[in-house]
């Protein structure tokens, strides 16, 4: 790669020359500092100038710069990350709980921007913990161990606060309420009046329904213009948007607060579910800088953004005629997994490409004696993606297969394959490595090993070296682990079959246990 340098000087002849620059040239180290200086966006579309480009982009000098100075405290299980890399996207894509779990944390995967959601145990309630008017419930969809109903109140009052030195500098943040409606009454006489600004200044405002089903009352027959609804978000919550807020980065400190309040009707209501207050980081013209789209207009137009949705996403995800925009579906697809096939599927689209991804639920695998509670148990935990995952108690045959049509997958598009799971007095799985396979039924395939136990908490039965080759499960920042099984590249051929994967471990005939299992989950790669 060359570029011009800027100053010029005079030949021989008289004419002026133009010096250039072969940056290939430069050592490693320089192109990684260059880098670290752009974005994660740009560090990835520089990964393909050329190999020394490549090195540079992927080093871990450059994507540290991108994750936040905290990081080590808010994640302690990153030093199980091979990479800073890798610990980056394990951020943008699992949001992770902070802070006792009062918090959660993730990176907006564009531009590393740090993002939050305040659970309810963080927020200032008005009445909360009076059992009359709210109470405490706990639901496997929600992100918090628990959350907040609503039974009955006349005074609603939500308030909530962050530190401002907490958010990226020179960002515009939005914040928003979450939550679910549950036999909702009360919210259609008066809007509520919705803020978020400074502690003791104005800061943005406006009004909103909470109740998506609004229809206008006697005490107001005619809409309002700035008055807003709820929209739906592909993880079965609703949204508002309470205010904006542009964050300077300013030396001296403060705290940013946001508040939702209805007090003026004195009416009583009730039956909402709050998850909490989310405070996203917005991308600037996210479409022309990541999609290639000519202009803002193109990028607002509901033609534009359905061309880079999947051409099935009105089957795959029923509720998403809820949503304003085509463009809303998009980002928030690229966010939010979203359970499809009646739970067996989790769906979502990677974000910068817009690839369709997956994971496949234990219901939807194959999994020997899953059935045997001798075996295997069926049990609910909280942190699951899904309503109820297997746990392993002890087998000697161990086999777990799943499949999915690679028409289901986006075409010219490369994928790789995980075993995702959890470990609770793990063993057995010291003593041979599984095998694990990813191909198109009918063919070979990639084959490769992993020992399923954390490499830290296996001990060796035998003094034979672990094979180079032989992998061991890595941690996601959302308490999972996750073992690669192979790859595979779509090249999007009509009838290309099914794909399968596999993880098998037969040969020993020792007894095994301690896992449990979430899934196979079916990544894009970007």
């Amino acid at each position: 790669m060359k570029c011009k340098v800027s100053e010029m000087e005079e030949g021989g002849n008289g004419e002026l020359s133009i010096d250039t620059l072969n940056l290939n040239a430069l050592p490693q180290d320089c192109i990684a500092t260059i880098i670290s200086f752009t974005s994660p966006r740009d560090a990835c579309r520089l990964s393909i100038v050329s190999t020394i480009f490549k090195l540079a982009a992927e080093s871990d000098a450059v994507w540290e710069s991108f994750l936040p100075s905290q990081y080590q405290a808010l994640i302690r299980s990153s030093l199980s990350f091979s990479s800073k890399k890798e610990l980056y996207l394990s951020l943008c894509e699992n949001p992770v709980l902070i802070e006792g779990g009062r918090k959660s944390f993730w990176l907006e995967k564009v531009s590393g921007k740090k993002c939050y959601m305040l659970s309810p145990k963080d927020l200032y309630i008005e009445w909360v913990n009076t059992p009359t008017y709210w109470r405490w419930v706990s639901i496997p969809e929600a992100r918090f161990e628990e959350v907040s109903e609503l039974l009955s109140v006349c005074w609603f009052e939500i308030r909530g606060k962050i530190s401002i030195s907490r958010l990226s500098p020179m960002t515009l943040y939005k914040a928003y309420l979450v939550f679910k409606v549950h036999d909702v009454y009360g919210f259609d006489h008066y809007p509520v009046n919705l803020s978020v600004g400074l502690v003791g200044t104005d800061g943005s405002m406006r009004t909103a329904y909470l109740d998506p089903e609004h229809v206008l009352t006697e005490q107001q027959s005619t809409p309002v213009e700035d008055e807003m609804f709820p929209k739906a978000r592909v993880d079965g919550w609703l949204e508002v948007e309470l205010g904006e807020f542009f964050n300077e980065g300013c030396v001296c400190d403060g705290e940013l607060e946001m508040t939702t309040i209805e007090i003026d009707g004195g009416n009583w209501k009730g039956g909402l579910i709050f998850q909490g207050i989310e405070i996203r980081a917005v991308t600037p013209n996210l479409c022309d800088a990541n999609l290639g789209l000519d202009s803002l207009s193109a990028t607002e137009s509901d033609t534009a953004w359905e061309s880079l949705l999947p051409c099935q996403y009105q089957d795959l995800v029923p509720t998403l005629v809820s949503f304003s925009s085509k463009k809303d579906i998009y980002l928030s697809l690229g966010g939010n997994p979203v359970l499809i096939e009646g739970g067996r599927k989790s769906f979502w689209l990677e974000k910068a490409s817009g690839k369709k991804c997956y994971m496949l639920s234990p219901k939807e695998l194959y999994i020997e004696w899953v059935n045997t509670p001798t075996y295997w148990s069926w049990v609910r935990i909280l942190e699951a993606r899904f309503e109820k995952v297997p746990k392993l108690i002890s087998v000697c045959w161990f086999e777990i297969r799943g499949k999915i049509s690679v028409c289901m997958l986006s075409p010219k598009t490369h994928y790789k394959a995980y075993l995702v799971y959890k470990v609770r007095n793990v063993y057995g799985f010291e003593f041979y490595p599984v095998k694990l396979s990813v191909g198109v039924v009918g063919t070979e395939g990639s084959k490769r090993a992993a020992y399923l136990e954390p490499e830290r908490d296996r001990i060796p039965i035998d003094l034979q070296p672990t094979p180079n080759d032989v992998q061991f499960p890595k941690a996601r920042v959302d308490g999972w682990l996750e073992v690669e099984m192979g790859e595979f590249f779509n090249e999007g051929c009509m009838n290309a079959g099914e794909l399968e994967m596999s993880a098998l471990e037969i040969e020993g005939g020792n007894w095994k246990g301690g896992l449990i299992f979430q899934g196979i989950e079916i990544r894009a790669i970007a």
